[in-house]
């Protein structure tokens, strides 16, 4: 059976009201007949860092209370609360400081981290880049999984939604391999294996610009939920004034399932888009312009290693330290696995897939190095510095780097 999209509108400041609103969203969609067989459920979330939701980053705590309550008020006892945080991020940590192990003491909630969980492979039957996939064991035997993503922008996908939400289900070698590989199609191949019961948007606060993580808050003021990934993440982008077109993993999803993208528009419940007038701040993915006397050599980096760079950036502009590399007549900074830049006095190498390079400029290692240590080490570059400040670090990161070759 096709279910429609239901939108609701539902501003920052009904947060606290979020239950009624929810029942309103949810009711269209007769979620509650196939709750009747169903004892347990796995809510997946977006918290793939550990910044407040007010961000626009993070998935708003207060939301899931809400769809907890909904779920107990129609007999599920056992939920769980589980996520797979980005590279570089302990998921507990994060779970701690968005307000999730709170909530999950205050309800009784199961706490799992899927970057540590046991894994199972799942054979992709039509892939655009992996034949296997390993996810997490949690997920890969869940009755009933409801989606939670943050209505984002994103610098190397155009948009994180439901779909590309999904990735906090696999490992951290195999984050990595989306990366390597290629992320749109290896997220593709990932949804038509994980497919969500229930997606449950926050469009409250969302995030635009320079997203996943440190693009400034949309206040869409939105809630979106359906029973079709696919469908949601096409109304989403639309809403937020993409074509789905111009998502190349809704392209290679559309044309699996023969789907003209331009012309293909689910049935809406609620809110229509014609009442909808939001235009997200589009990401500006190559970061070259943003700063001058940065010049950025972008070989596909994951979001790890971008949003490090774009944090870092951001701040030292904030700070006046950009001011000093510019005196000193700038930078050139290679990240990302799909650039052989050329050895130079001027040149900063960031992360892993830069290791092959690491004797042409200073290498700044990590998978990916945390924002404030490439800060740290691009301020000290400014001031005549040549190599990282902590051998010991880099012995680390080059036995481990040698052992997976």
């Amino acid at each position: 059976m096709k279910y429609p999209v239901s939108i609701r509108r539902c501003h920052r400041d009904k947060i606290t009201q979020i239950e009624q609103e929810l029942k309103n969203l949810l009711q269209p969609l007769a979620v509650e007949n196939d709750l009747q067989n169903v004892s347990s459920v796995v809510i997946k979330p977006n918290v793939c860092w550990g910044e407040d939701w007010r961000s626009g980053s993070t998935t708003s705590p207060l939301l899931v209370k809400g769809v907890v309550k909904w779920l107990r008020e129609r007999g599920v006892d056992k939920i769980t609360i589980a996520e797979g945080s980005m590279v570089g991020h302990d998921t507990l940590e994060c779970f701690e400081k968005t307000g999730f192990l709170q909530l999950a003491k205050e309800l009784d909630l199961k706490v799992v981290d899927l970057n540590k969980d046991a894994t199972v492979k799942i054979n992709v039957q039509q892939p655009n880049v992996f034949n296997t996939i390993e996810v997490a064991r949690t997920i890969a035997d869940c009755e009933f999984l409801i989606n939670m993503p943050v209505m984002k922008t994103h610098i190397n996908t155009t948009v994180t939604l439901s779909i590309k939400n999904l990735k906090g289900v696999i490992p951290h070698q195999w984050k990595r391999k989306f990366h390597f590989m290629g992320l749109d199609g290896s997220i593709a191949d990932l949804a038509s294996i994980i497919s969500s019961k229930l997606v449950i948007m926050d469009g409250i606060i969302g995030q635009q610009g320079q997203g996943p993580l440190t693009g400034t808050p949309a206040n869409a003021g939105l809630l979106l939920a359906g029973r079709d990934q696919f469908d949601v993440d096409l109304i989403a982008s639309r809403i937020m004034g993409f074509s789905p077109c111009e998502v190349r993993h809704l392209s290679l999803i559309a044309k699996a399932r023969d789907v003209d993208l331009e012309r293909y528009a689910p049935a809406i419940i609620g809110d229509q888009l014609s009442d909808l007038h939001i235009k997200f701040e589009r990401p500006v993915y190559l970061l070259n312009g943003l700063y001058k006397g940065v010049e950025i050599l972008w070989g596909d980096p994951c979001s790890g290693c971008a949003g490090a760079l774009s944090v870092a950036l951001e701040r030292m502009e904030k700070s006046g330290e950009l001011e000093v590399i510019r005196r000193n007549g700038g930078i050139v900074i290679a990240l990302g696995k799909g650039i052989e830049p050329a050895k130079s006095d001027k040149l900063v190498l960031i992360g892993k897939c830069q290791y092959r390079n690491r004797d042409k400029g200073m290498f700044i290692p990590g998978c990916p190095p945390p924002g404030m240590i490439v800060r740290e080490m691009l301020s000290k570059f400014a001031k005549g510095e040549t190599k990282y400040g902590s051998d010991i670090f880099v012995k680390e990161a080059e036995e481990l780097y040698e052992k997976e070759k």
